[in-house]
């Protein structure tokens, strides 16, 4: 599969189940959620790390340590009309819109020395290609290299799920 971006609304069968784990605090993950996002990427899974999470990151960050990122919006629908979910972002001075490769970087002069100044995720240095909206049961999944940033809006409550191909 090449798509670096998927968005499947309805996502869970009972999304109210999942939506209740901001309350218990504790993030659910079925069986389902597992099963569906194999199921989309195409391989098997291995989750790194998931959690319920209702702030987001104010600047633009790509992660190395996974292969895809899972937003799944619970919030109800009420409180996230035309709420920003997650943006991406390509860079203004390269144009990458992912974290660069080897080859990548020697194209553009990126070095180990220089790349936190380069890549500095304040805003100014950054093009917002796409925004995804926030809906109820929506999921968001992505290459965890691609450069983002998430809904920063307090009352949006979202799962974050990254994920290891397996």
């Amino acid at each position: 599969m090449n798509e670096q971006i998927i968005i499947v609304d309805n996502f869970y069968d009972l999304p109210f189940h999942h939506h209740k784990g901001f309350d218990e605090d504790k993030c659910v993950i079925t069986d389902e959620t597992i099963g569906k996002l194999e199921q989309i990427i195409g391989n098997p899974i291995q989750i790194v790390q998931a959690s319920n999470e209702t702030q987001g990151i104010d600047g633009v960050v790509a992660h190395l340590q996974s292969d895809w990122i899972a937003t799944i919006f619970l919030s109800l629908p009420l409180q996230s009309f035309g709420e920003f979910g997650v943006k991406f972002y390509s860079h203004i001075s390269n144009g990458l819109e992912s974290f660069p490769n080897e080859i990548e970087m020697k194209k553009n002069g990126i070095t180990e020395e220089n790349i936190d100044k380069i890549f500095d995720s304040d805003l100014k240095y950054w093009k917002q290609y796409s925004e995804i909206l926030a809906k109820y049961n929506r999921l968001i999944l992505f290459k965890s290299n691609r450069w983002h940033s998430y809904a920063i809006n307090s009352q949006i409550k979202y799962q974050k799920i990254i994920i290891k191909n397996a």
